[in-house]
Order: C-alpha cells, then sequence, then structure tokens
C-alpha cells in the first residue's frame, strides 16, 4: 500500500500497482463497488470512471471517496446530495464518476482533498477549484451557493497566488501558498480560519498573526473545526 484515507465510516487503500481497495460502511456508494453493500474486508474498486486506470492519490469525506489518476484527472463515488462528486449531478453513484466540467475542464490536477460534503483540487498552475456543499463558504468563490461542478477559487488573499497544497475539514478549506504563507475559507465559528475573528468567510482570508507572524509553513492540515500547520523550523503551530 503506498497511499490510504479514512472517511467519515469507511476506509480506503491505494495499492503499488495504481488500484484501489475499500472497506466500511457502504450507504450511498462510498466503498465504489457498484453496490451499497458494508465490507469488514477490502474489496477492489475498478469499474466506472476507473476502469484500467491508474490512481496515484486518494481522499474520502464523511459519506464520498475521490481518487486523482495518473493523466491528471479526478473521480469521486458516493453520496451527492450537495454535488460532492462534481459531475454536474446531484445523484449518488455506487461507481466512480468522472470530474471534468466546470472550472476543472483541460486541467491537470496534482492534488485532491476531500471535506465532510465538499471536494477541492490543486491544479497543476498553482490554483484551486472546488465543489459540493457551500453554506458556509466552505468553496471559497464568494458565494454561498452550493455546486456540482467545480468552481475556481482565485479572490481573496488567493488572488494571484501560487497554491501548493490544499486541505480541507468539516466546513472549511485551507491552501499553503508557495511563499510558505496560509489562507483559509469557510466556516469560523471556532476561529479555525486563524484570522482573528469567528466570522465565516467565503473567500480566502490570510493566516498572518500570532504563532505564525513571519514564519514560514511547510505543511498544514485541517481537523474538523480546527486548524494546524507545520513551521519550517519544525515546530507546530494550531
Amino acid at each position: 500500500v503506498t497511499d490510504i484515507t479514512a472517511g467519515g465510516f469507511h476506509t480506503c487503500a491505494l495499492i503499488s500497482d495504481g488500484t484501489v481497495t475499500c472497506w466500511g460502511a457502504n450507504v450511498y456508494g462510498r466503498l465504489g463497488t457498484g453496490d451499497d453493500t458494508t465490507r469488514n474486508l477490502p474489496v477492489a474498486v475498478t469499474g466506472g470512471a476507473l476502469e484500467n486506470k491508474t490512481v496515484t492519490h486518494i481522499t474520502a469525506g464523511q459519506y464520498h471517496t475521490c481518487a486523482l489518476i495518473s493523466d491528471g484527472t479526478v473521480t469521486c463515488w458516493g453520496y451527492n446530495g450537495d454535488g460532492l462528486l462534481g459531475d454536474g449531478s446531484n445523484t449518488n453513484s455506487n461507481l466512480p464518476v468522472a470530474v471534468t466540467g466546470g472550472a476543472l475542464a483541460n486541467k491537470t490536477v496534482t492534488h485532491i482533498t476531500a471535506g465532510a460534503y465538499h471536494t477541492c483540487a490543486l491544479i497543476s498552475d498553482g490554483t484551486v477549484t472546488c465543489w459540493g456543499y457551500n453554506g458556509a463558504g466552505q468553496l471559497g468563490d464568494g458565494s454561498n451557493t452550493t455546486r456540482n461542478l467545480p468552481v475556481a477559487v482565485t479572490s481573496g488573499a488567493l488572488a494571484g497566488k501560487t497554491v501548493t497544497d490544499i486541505t480541507a475539514s468539516w466546513s472549511h478549506t485551507c491552501a499553503l501558498i508557495s511563499d510558505g504563507t496560509v489562507t483559509c475559507w469557510g466556516y469560523n465559528g471556532a476561529g479555525q480560519l486563524g484570522d482573528g475573528s469567528n466570522t465565516n468567510s467565503n473567500v480566502p482570508v490570510a493566516v498572518t498573526g500570532g504563532a505564525l507572524a513571519n514564519k514560514t509553513v511547510t505543511d498544514i492540515t485541517a481537523g474538523a473545526v480546527h486548524t494546524c500547520a507545520l513551521i519550517s523550523d519544525g515546530t507546530v503551530t494550531c
């Protein structure tokens, strides 16, 4: 196994041959096996948009799973009531479906991250696109409109910036910028956006104060209602 990801009630593993296997709860088809049967042993995910494809990264949300394919495209499966599969529909799928429209059309993806009910992708040009539930502004497109196709995240603190990593959680998303700074957007009731307020933001806001002042960040991760960053000196701030 070369990569693993845990969703709300299921787990998936990426195998060295580029295939995916999942196990656990399978309501909404989040295991991608073509059925809704819960499994207590790993089962292969080989059909739909993953047929004969080589996967390089996987990520799981609360009720859905997504895979990054070696050709730079994305496929997702599972719950789709809020458009988090990104295929332009709101229909659940127990087989992988391609995410090719909207802001991802003709783009090459280098990284993906699944929040509870939304998904985001990092594009090779250093920009970010997100899709799914947007009630708290976690898609970062300046609205609170839920989207079933990818939308670009280009305004606020991300305007003109190059992103190197992204992380999504329950209702917020954060991005690591090439200059070592961090920006976040979405729900902020617990201060998880790190901008010194508790106000939600539907556009990226800079995280520059406190223990991150004048620091260079090398990695970020989002928990359900908090965020942490790894600083270049090997220390951590949350």
